[in-house]
């Protein structure tokens, strides 16, 4: 799972993803990046998987590492960011 983010004046204005998974995987994935689109940087570092799994209307437990994977992703996106332009995130 990858996100790439697009930011500008500290608000992500887009959001792509590319999941290679289940269902869930893919549906963690899509919800993620409708959470965090138009919002600040701040409130997307805030972002956990359970508020991904919750906005799906939940899992299930077997599944609950999707959201996971989501939110890790998004982490992951944010820290690169920060490497590659040298903006605190």
């Amino acid at each position: 799972m990858r996100m790439y983010l697009k930011i500008e004046d500290d608000v992500v204005k887009d959001v792509k993803f590319e999941t290679f998974g289940c269902a869930s995987a893919i549906a963690s994935s899509s919800m993620a990046t409708e959470l965090i689109k138009g919002q600040p940087v701040s409130e997307v570092k805030q972002l956990t998987n359970k508020a991904v799994a919750e906005a799906l209307d939940g899992l299930p437990d077997y599944k609950m590492h999707c959201s996971v994977l989501a939110e890790e992703a998004i982490q992951s996106a944010l820290e690169d960011y920060h490497r590659k332009t040298g903006k605190p995130i």
